[in-house]
């Protein structure tokens, strides 16, 4: 098992592994793709939550384990959805789909803060849309060619779906391995997750410090880098860019090379 200091220095070196890549791909990249825009995405978003864990692990006492739980929880979010998609068969799809659920719940919560307006303002809040300007941001969403492919039906402004995480665990069966490992990250996941809304829980996993929560620090660095790893295989595909690998990182981490 990793020391804290092992476990701050392996967050450095899977931020440069990311960084590294990402240095690959500029220039590579110059038009709005929302298939390529996704993986990049990825790529970005490890790079800047692994260089905050890199420096909350070397500013924090190992006993204080909420906040890198709470990123590797998203992190863990990053490895399922990406192992998915590696295995679907219409991935691009998948893709819009999970776009469409971001839009639909930015439009959901637009409305109810909407509804609130018209509930105890009489519609005249300033800092709220009354039912006019909300229909008016639909209508111009609605209305933009590039905006068409999230929905199901656009007269309804009924958008796509994609489903909840559960579903996304519980359709990867590519092979025992492949299911043994996404087994665990989901494990990971929950595990992580009952740190994002406070309980005595997770107070009292905290306050009652325990070595085997390193190792859960560590585990959790394993999905970030075939997370890297699998978000990176877009542009080996399409860009014919190969991988820059860290051989140490692949030995101690690599576990979909055969996705």
């Amino acid at each position: 098992m990793m020391t804290i200091a092992q476990l701050t220095n392996e967050a450095n070196l899977l931020a440069e592994l990311v960084n590294t890549n990402l240095g690959n791909l500029e220039g590579h990249c110059p038009d709005k793709i929302e298939v390529q825009d996704y993986y990049l995405g990825i790529l970005r978003r490890q790079a800047i939550m692994l260089l905050d864990l890199e420096r909350i692990l070397t500013n924090r006492n190992p006993e204080l384990i909420t906040t890198p739980f709470i990123l590797l929880r998203s992190l863990m979010d990053d490895f399922l959805h990406l192992l998915y998609l590696e295995l679907h068969a219409d991935a691009e799809e998948e893709i819009v789909k999970i776009n469409a659920k971001t839009h639909k719940q930015s439009f959901k919560a637009l409305e109810d803060l909407t509804n609130s307006n018209h509930k105890h303002f009489n519609g005249e809040y300033v800092f709220y849309l009354n039912n006019d300007q909300l229909q008016e941001l639909k209508n111009t969403f609605s209305g933009k060619e590039e905006n068409q492919k999230y929905f199901s039906d656009v007269d309804e402004f009924r958008f796509k779906n994609f489903m909840p995480l559960s579903q996304v665990a519980d359709s990867i069966t590519h092979s025992r391995e492949v299911e043994i490992f996404k087994d665990r990250a989901y494990y990971l996941w929950k595990e992580f997750s009952s740190f994002v809304h406070y309980s005595n829980f997770s107070f009292y996993l905290e306050t009652n410090p325990n070595p085997i929560n390193l190792q859960k620090i560590e585990e959790g660095f394993q999905y970030c880098y075939n997370s890297i790893y699998l978000a990176f295989k877009y542009f080996e595909r399409n860009l014919e860019i190969a991988f820059a690998d860290n051989e140490e990182l692949r030995a101690r981490h690599g576990i979909v090379y055969e996705c």
